[in-house]
């Protein structure tokens, strides 16, 4: 049986970062759910469905009964951030799925994002696990500057955020200045700072949504890959100046016939963050790779 015990990181006195140990090898503290408690409890980007036993384990350890939880929140329904949410809502008997309206089809009937996940990931998709649907009188369309009350003074802002995917959304929370950035600010992994634009991709829209979400203010950025840090607002500001320059860079590259690989080398040489690369372990490293090559195909578009 795989160790599900799970780690819980305070944030504010209302919310803690769960990290399940992943039963994938490489992917232990990679993929995060965001625990938000007030007189209400949610819970942000359950993950994927081999996640879901980790994430109980983690509620459990903190003394939450999974019957307790009134909201599942998709900052966007790529599968390792909604692909749970099927399999999570059979223990969470109590709980809605709240989600960008273009999402909801794809929560419902999942066919065709399991089919584009299979396509997108091949076998990574198979060990993430196959995306249960979700039943649709238990799904909640978000709305922009939709305003959910937790109680106990806890107030989630919803704020629309397109740019990684055009439903993606993000979360505020005001009394602790938390921002729930999901994909839309990037990952960070191994202290540096990675996009994640996979096709399509707009830079238009990222950089904008990136404005409105430096306008709130946050003192603390919460990224889904992983952890949640101070200095938000330099750190929003540091991924539009990544923004800028891998675009820039992946552009020249398709205008000179470069591959995504190419590209992605070249990438490597001028940002320096990304030395991080070189001290992975095989299994990390062809995790962030991957997903670099996927990222300049969108930024090459």
């Amino acid at each position: 049986m795989p160790d599900n015990s799970a780690p819980i990181y305070e944030i504010t006195p209302a919310i803690r970062l769960l990290s399940p140990r992943h039963t994938i090898s490489g992917y232990s503290d990679f993929i995060g759910t965001y625990f938000i408690g007030g007189e209400k409890k949610a819970l942000v980007d359950i993950g994927p469905s081999s996640a879901v036993p980790g994430v109980l384990a983690a509620l459990q350890e903190a003394g939450i009964r999974p019957e307790e939880i009134d909201y599942l929140i998709l900052t966007h329904i790529h599968i390792d951030h909604g692909g749970g949410a099927g399999t999570a809502l059979k223990s969470m008997i109590n709980a809605h799925v709240l989600a960008h309206p273009r999402g909801k089809p794809h929560l419902v009937d999942p066919a065709a994002l399991w089919k584009a996940s299979l396509e997108t990931l091949g076998e990574l998709a198979r060990k993430y696990g196959e995306i249960e649907p979700v039943p649709a009188d238990r799904v909640i369309e978000a709305q922009d500057a939709m305003q959910i009350d937790m109680g106990r003074g806890i107030t989630l802002e919803v704020l629309m955020t397109p740019g990684h995917a055009a439903h993606h959304l993000s979360l505020f929370e005001p009394a602790g200045r938390v921002l729930f950035a999901g994909d839309s600010a990037g990952v960070y992994s191994n202290g540096a700072l990675r996009l994640t634009t996979p096709p399509p991709f707009r830079l238009a829209d990222y950089l904008a949504s990136l404005d409105r979400m430096i306008a709130l203010g946050p003192l603390f950025l919460c990224y889904a890959h992983f952890g949640c840090y101070p200095d938000a607002v330099s750190r929003l500001r540091a991924t539009q100046d990544k923004a800028r320059l891998w675009h820039g860079i992946a552009r020249a590259g398709t205008e000179a016939g470069k591959t995504a690989e190419q590209v992605a080398q070249e990438i490597r040489e001028k940002d320096p963050e990304l030395a991080y690369l070189a001290a992975l372990s095989s299994e990390e490293y062809e995790r962030d790779y991957s997903l670099l090559v996927t990222s300049v195909n969108g930024l090459k578009a």
